[in-house]
């Protein structure tokens, strides 16, 4: 590879991409099947997501990280190392990325010196269940992850935007439940570019995230709040506010009270929110959006599956039009 063209992604270095696909703990199958192995147009959704790297100019090695032998079956004719999952997603996304690095892979002990002179090291992780993602949106990404000033880069898509694969009349959809702030509302869309050896304190934190990750369950709610308040002295405050004043916009919505759901996520911007995880998780973190949606359309459920198997056509050839737009 020649150059990223993109800033903050040095010449003559590109990234690499690690997809977290495993169903270990807090994976949510969907007819009791890893959801990366279902069929959508014509092929699983794992390779729906490699074929779009691969076509990808800024992607250098790909590692995709689940049920090893299963994928070998739909993946083993393609460029891509396959890694056995772990336990959940934090440890497949931390397994994945060490697996870039040769010494590490070559020996399977992480040594002070790897992390030392990997220290910077960054990588792309998405995860293996939105088939939608295209070469047009990873490239909007990775434009935007300037890694000289930030450690983490999260990836969203605006409310606006996904309303366009919502229910309509006539035709089914997908109502996407997303986070409320005074700059607009927003989805967490899969894409991360991160440092993970800046996070390794962090660790423990990220895997509780994820496994709370589901906040309409009241026990999540619940669990999501503990970890807050063991946040020691300087840093409960503030982040248990934007917490509540998050899921109180979010259940004023769905009631129907928009007005007053604008009202109680005043106080919350994005420039808040970055500044509160930043806080948290110790590395420099920014919010940035991409303005096709496909890789917020992602597979949670039966009833999600059935309705992107039946409008995948309709929606892939929607993205692309947004796609050729935005270039």
């Amino acid at each position: 590879m020649t150059g990223t063209g993109f800033p903050g992604i040095p010449e003559a270095m590109g990234v690499d991409a690690i997809i977290t696909a495993g169903d270990g703990r807090a994976a949510r199958k969907v007819f009791k099947k890893n959801k990366s192995l279902l069929d959508i147009g014509g092929k699983p959704i794992i390779r729906h997501i490699v074929e779009t790297l691969l076509t990808c100019d800024q992607i250098d090695q790909i590692v995709v990280v689940g049920p090893k032998d299963r994928f070998e079956e739909v993946l083993g004719d393609l460029p891509v190392h396959l890694v056995e999952q772990r336990r959940n997603l934090t440890e497949n996304a931390w397994e994945g990325f060490l697996q870039t690095i040769p010494a590490y892979r070559d020996t399977g002990v992480l040594s002070r010196e790897i992390i030392e002179s990997n220290r910077h090291k960054y990588a792309l992780c998405l995860s293996g269940d939105i088939p939608l993602i295209t070469g047009g949106e990873l490239q909007e990404f990775i434009g935007q992850c300037d890694m000289e000033r930030f450690d983490y880069v999260a990836g969203s898509t605006s409310e606006e935007v996904l309303k366009l694969f919502g229910p309509r009349k006539g035709r089914p959809g997908i109502k996407m439940a997303t986070f409320h702030t005074r700059d607009g509302n927003f989805r967490q869309n899969n894409l991360h570019m991160g440092r993970p050896f800046v996070f390794l304190d962090s660790l423990d934190l990220i895997l509780k995230v994820y496994e709370y990750r589901y906040q309409k369950e009241l026990v999540n709610i619940a669990k999501a709040l503990g970890e807050i308040l063991r946040l020691g002295p300087g840093r409960i405050g503030k982040t248990l506010g934007l917490y509540l004043l998050l899921q109180v916009s979010a259940g004023l919505s769905a009631l129907g009270l928009e007005f007053l759901a604008r009202l109680a996520c005043y106080p919350v911007t994005i420039a808040r929110v970055e500044e509160t995880i930043t806080g948290i998780l110790g590395g420099r973190t920014k919010v940035v959006q991409t303005r096709t949606g496909g890789a917020a359309l992602d597979v949670d459920n039966e009833k999600d599956f059935l309705t992107l198997s039946i409008m995948y056509r309709d929606w892939l050839n929607q993205i692309r039009e947004a796609n050729h737009h935005l270039a």
